[in-house]
């Protein structure tokens, strides 16, 4: 059926396979040096594969200084990018395709923060009425460097491989910013007369067919029609005679091709046409400059279908069809339509969730979407899809968009999928959003499913609702529930219940409201669409409410400019800033946002365009029956058809599949659920130590409210924890004080030193969760040679403790009581005493320190040796950063060599504490000189 456009063509020397040009639309999919990544080749070798005989990639720099037009875009500045370039141009031809490369400037379309905060430039010091960016004219010198820039990128495009390049003369770029009256108002060589506008061009084209061979391709898009009347604009531009005349003085000038486009960012809304423009609506345009020109004329006219672009190369109005956006949606299109399976095709339903996505997403780096096609631009990273080898079985609740593409995925996968839907047909809520005047392209997204999903064996089910007992009849494995949502209608405003009140889809179902005054509360895109919908079926007067400042802030605004001009030829009312607060029988009554006055708004009907509440409850209830669920579209956030399908997409594809193991820094709930579980120390082996020390020591560094034991004991543990619960092994000392706090006795720790790999985890976790005064850094030795024990600890250059010890009793049997008379297979408890403090940071800026507490740590030892020791050398020893020798030994109790498990308990709040008083106490404990700017670098 569509014989003329697979037919071979030619494009100067170079040969194509048929008449499909895939044209030049930026994803965002590019190295920040100009270089394409690998899912930019990954892309673009898709469509190449699907079918388009001659791909154009996007927009391509020549310019790093002035031209930057996006932050991920392709660029031919530098010799260094052609081998990755040329990566590009070989996947293409792999799959029999040809390349040409679009070369491109901006000049005044792009931000000032792409240059760096620098003024754009342009032809002349006319601002963008769109980016309104601070413009400048460039220089006679400027405008000739830039002609070889061009020129050097097209050499650079030929040396990578590609077979020919587009000049990016449309769309209100700098080459249409010189051809345009409109924007150039020069009087140098390169402004006034119609051949001094297109000199720049004609230049570019001169130095490209000197420079690169003969074979080598050439051609200029071009915006015949710039349609800035649209607009109000009075002086003079291009019009469709001025762009006919530029398009032969190029094939006289010397291009091979001639690629037919319209506007400039200011009428933005005829180059990138929203849902309202039909396919073909270009045709008188491109037509006329056919008829004007002997080289081949590719054109782009809102191709969906085949249909259309066939019979223009039948007529000869084009010599090749130019598909956009459709290959976004559908990167097989080429070969379903020579395959004679165009019903399968996923056509663009021009929503321009790609270019509304591409800015969106501009400054995260990340590329575009597709609303209809959730692999478009992610092809790479997704892959293919797994397959289910287990051939289990899928139920999918709800026909919408999100659960007709959770469908097709598991059905792709090979699950076993039936797909329950309440309604007569499949569609959910894009059967509603097609009901509004020229909508009808919605009804692509419903059409496709049709086709595919029974062709994949999906088992689909009109007219079923679905309930707990008839899912779990189908014994699904898994369920996807594309359940939708309810309308919102807040109970709180009176009269909202009345006969007289509909929402959206009650509202899209009637037929006729001939002679009725409407009200629309709510001007999201919804909403009025609704109220145009409602226009146009009759009504008498239809007016818009809602309490924001403009109508549906955060939409495209192509799509919003497009509404609103057919708004106003309808005689829809806006009443913004204001709040409905009763619903009457003979209207509403609104309040005022600023300033609260009321006032009444006659109605005979009002329809609610408040959004969607999530429908959530079968969901719910196939949990409680321990079913796998997962929620897509607007059953989990009322949302458009993107989120709706790529939440399909990844829902049914992460079915039933093991994740790969690695790490996150998101943790999840299952591995959440074993942090904080009772630390174990098990194994550790080492040295306890106890002595005497002078009381007004003890006193003079143990904050308040602890106080000191009647002896004034001071433990020494010097430890090797070989297998602990929470980390690798590691070592760890602690020097403490037995003390009070109240009736209770334990241990103070004053400080605690780590070595070894598991050290830092030890610091966070171990005896207290990270509270108690930690430091890593220290070394150790601990060496039991027979009845002979000798340890010794140093940090940061000192050594802080050496004990020599003769294993076999204790100096003092007093020793054996403070320890609480340890021995193999015993089990005794302890409490260990820290502080806890916060330091929040104020809103205004500064921090102080808060949340002060003391805390007890309660553990359990499990000894598995304890080996009494006499100590026979002890020297205790402080550093400025760890004072361990503030407490001198006064007489030596003893010691012992132990081999034991610890168990944390638990912990518990103790009271709360002045942190400003506590701190002067624990800071040696928890930091270094350092902190106080005393580094001492050398």
């Amino acid at each position: 059926m569509y014989d003329k456009m697979f037919e071979p063509g030619k494009i100067g020397s170079v040969e194509l396979r048929n008449r499909l040009v895939m044209e030049p639309m930026g994803v965002g999919l590019a190295n920040l040096d100009g270089t394409p990544t690998d899912e930019m080749i990954r892309y673009y070798e898709l469509r190449a594969a699907g079918g388009a005989g001659l791909v154009i990639p996007e927009i391509c720099r020549v310019d790093d200084e002035t031209g930057v037009g996006e932050l991920r875009q392709i660029s031919v500045t530098r010799d260094r990018n052609v081998p990755a370039l040329s990566r590009l141009a070989e996947a293409i031809h792999r799959h029999g395709s040809k390349t040409f490369l679009q070369l491109h400037h901006p000049g005044r379309e792009t931000p000032n923060v792409l240059l760096g905060g620098k003024p754009v430039v342009s032809a002349s010091a006319i601002p963008c009425k769109k980016t309104q960016a601070k413009t400048r004219a460039l220089t006679t010198e400027e405008v000739q460097h830039i002609v070889q820039e061009f020129i050097e990128g097209a050499v650079r495009a030929e040396k990578a491989g590609f077979d020919g390049v587009e000049l990016h003369c449309a769309h209100g770029y700098l080459l249409q910013q010189f051809l345009s009256p409109y924007t150039n108002k020069r009087t140098d060589q390169y402004g006034g007369s119609f051949e001094n506008r297109l000199r720049i061009v004609t230049e570019i084209i001169a130095g490209i067919r000197e420079r690169c061979s003969e074979g080598f391709a050439l051609g200029c898009r071009v915006s015949v029609e710039e349609f800035l009347d649209k607009t109000g604009v009075t002086e003079d531009y291009i019009h469709i005679a001025d762009g006919v005349k530029i398009c032969m003085a190029f094939e006289k000038a010397g291009v091979d091709f001639i690629d037919v486009s319209v506007g400039l960012y200011e009428t933005g809304i005829t180059c990138v046409e929203p849902v309202s423009y039909p396919e073909g609506w270009r045709h008188d345009l491109i037509r006329a400059v056919k008829e004007h020109v002997g080289v081949p004329v590719i054109a782009v006219s809102a191709y969906r279908g085949p249909d259309v672009p066939e019979s223009f190369l039948e007529e000869g109005t084009i010599d090749f069809v130019g598909l956009g956006r459709a290959w976004l949606a559908d990167p097989e299109w080429g070969n379903k339509v020579q395959q004679g399976r165009v019903p399968e095709l996923r056509k663009c339903i021009s929503c321009l969730r790609c270019f509304e996505s591409l800015e969106q997403n501009a400054e995260k780096c990340m590329p575009l979407e597709c609303a209809v096609n959730p692999e478009c631009a992610h092809e790479l990273r997704y892959g293919e899809l797994p397959v289910d080898t287990g051939h289990h079985r899928v139920v999918v609740v709800g026909g919408g968009p999100g659960g007709c593409q959770a469908a097709e995925t598991a059905a792709r996968r090979g699950c076993k999928v039936t797909l329950l839907e309440q309604a007569g047909r499949l569609g959910g809520q894009v059967l509603l959003a097609e009901r509004p005047p020229k909508k009808e392209k919605m009804d692509f997204v419903p059409r496709y499913f049709e086709t595919t999903l029974p062709k994949l064996g999906v088992d689909v089910r009109l007219g079923e609702k679905a309930t707990v007992d008839s899912v779990m009849a189908l014994k699904p494995d898994a369920v996807i529930c594309a359940t939708g949502g309810s309308p919102i209608v807040p109970a709180s405003i009176p009269g909202v219940s009345g006969e007289n009140v509909i929402c959206v889809p009650e509202a899209l179902a009637r037929e006729s409201y001939e002679g009725q005054r409407v009200v629309v509360v709510g001007a999201g895109m919804t909403g009025l669409e609704t109220a145009e919908y409602i226009a146009d079926k009759g009504a008498a007067s239809v007016t818009v409410v809602d309490m924001v400042k403009t109508p549906a802030p955060g939409t495209n605004q192509t799509n919003l400019v497009d509404l609103m001009g057919r708004l106003r030829a309808q005689s829809v009312a806006l009443s913004l800033g204001e709040k409905l607060v009763e619903v009457g029988a003979q209207g509403i009554t609104v309040e005022a946002v600023e300033g609260g006055a009321r006032s009444e708004m006659p109605a005979d009907l009002v329809v609610l365009s408040l959004g969607n509440r999530p429908a959530t409850e079968l969901a719910d209830q196939l949990r409680q029956r321990g079913v796998t669920v997962k929620l897509v579209g607007s059953a989990v956030r009322d949302g458009n058809i993107a989120p709706a399908t790529r939440g399909g997409y990844e829902a049914a594809r992460s079915l039933f599949s093991v994740p790969a193991e690695g790490s996150s820094f998101r943790m999840s709930d299952a591995d959440l659920e074993k942090f904080g579980a009772p630390s174990v120390m098990a194994d550790q082996r080492g040295l306890y130590l106890a002595y005497t020390t002078d009381p007004a020591a003890i006193e003079r560094i143990l904050p308040a409210p602890l106080k000191p034991f009647s002896m004034p004991v001071v433990t020494l543990s010097v430890n090797h924890i070989l297998h602990p619960s929470f980390t690798d092994d590691y070592y760890e000392a602690i020097l403490g004080v037995y003390c009070y706090m109240g009736e209770q006795l334990g241990q103070y720790t004053m400080s605690l030193l780590l070595g070894g790999s598991g050290a830092e985890m030890a610091t966070q976790l171990g005896r207290d969760n990270g509270s108690m005064p930690k430091k890593l850094g220290a070394e150790f030795s601990i060496r039991k040679d027979g009845t002979k024990l000798i340890v010794d600890l140093a940090r940061r250059g000192h050594r802080l403790v050496h004990v020599g010890a003769d294993l076999g009793e204790y100096n003092s049997p007093l020793c054996h009581l403070i320890f609480q008379s340890p021995a193999a297979g015993k089990t005794t408890k302890g409490c260990g005493f820290y502080y806890h403090f916060d330091r929040p940071v104020f809103p205004e800026g500064g921090a102080k320190l808060d949340g002060g507490s003391i805390n007890a740590a309660l553990v359990q030892y499990d000894y598995h040796q304890w080996l009494p020791g006499y100590v026979t050398d002890i020297q205790m020893a402080s550093s400025p950063d760890d004072p361990w020798g503030e407490l001198p030994v006064l007489s030596i109790l003893g010691c012992a060599y132990s081999d034991l498990d610890l168990t944390v308990l638990g912990e518990r709040k103790l009271a709360d504490v002045d942190a400003n008083a506590a701190f002067p106490y624990v800071f040696a404990g928890w930091y270094d000189r350092t902190t106080l700017g005393e580094v001492g670098r050398v």
